[in-house]
C-alpha cells in the first residue's frame, strides 16, 4: 500500500477582521511550477516588492493551488507571510527532491 502523500503547501485566506475563511491546500507540486517559483525566489526582494512582484506571486500561488482560489481573493485575504512562504516551500521541496535519490531511475 503506498504511503500517503503529505501535504506540503497549505495558504488561508482572510476576510476583513483578519479572522480565517477557508484554508487551502495542495498534496503535490507540479514540476511545471519549480522553474516559475525559482526564478521568482531569485528575483524577488521581500523588504522592495514592485508591483509587477506581488502580481508575479499571485499568479504563482493561484497556479500552484490549481485554481482554488482567485487572484482577487488573495488579493483581498492573504497574509504576505504565507504568500512567500509557499513560494519559499516549492522551491526548497524541488531542490530536496533533486538531491534525495542517488538510486538511478529503472534500477
Amino acid at each position: 500500500m503506498p504511503e500517503p502523500i503529505a501535504t506540503p503547501l497549505k495558504i488561508t485566506l482572510y476576510d476583513e477582521n483578519s479572522e480565517p475563511v477557508h484554508t487551502y491546500t495542495r498534496s503535490f507540486v507540479p514540476w511545471k511550477m519549480l522553474k516559475a517559483a525559482t526564478k521568482l525566489a531569485k528575483g524577488l526582494d521581500p523588504r522592495d516588492l514592485s508591483d509587477d512582484d506581488v502580481d508575479a506571486l499571485a499568479a504563482l500561488v493561484v497556479e500552484a493551488f490549481s485554481g482554488q482560489f482567485t487572484v482577487d481573493q488573495l488579493n483581498n485575504g492573504a497574509d504576505i507571510g504565507e504568500m512567500l512562504a509557499v513560494l519559499n516551500l516549492i522551491v526548497s521541496k524541488a531542490r530536496t527532491g533533486m538531491g534525495g535519490n542517488p538510486t538511478p531511475p529503472g534500477m
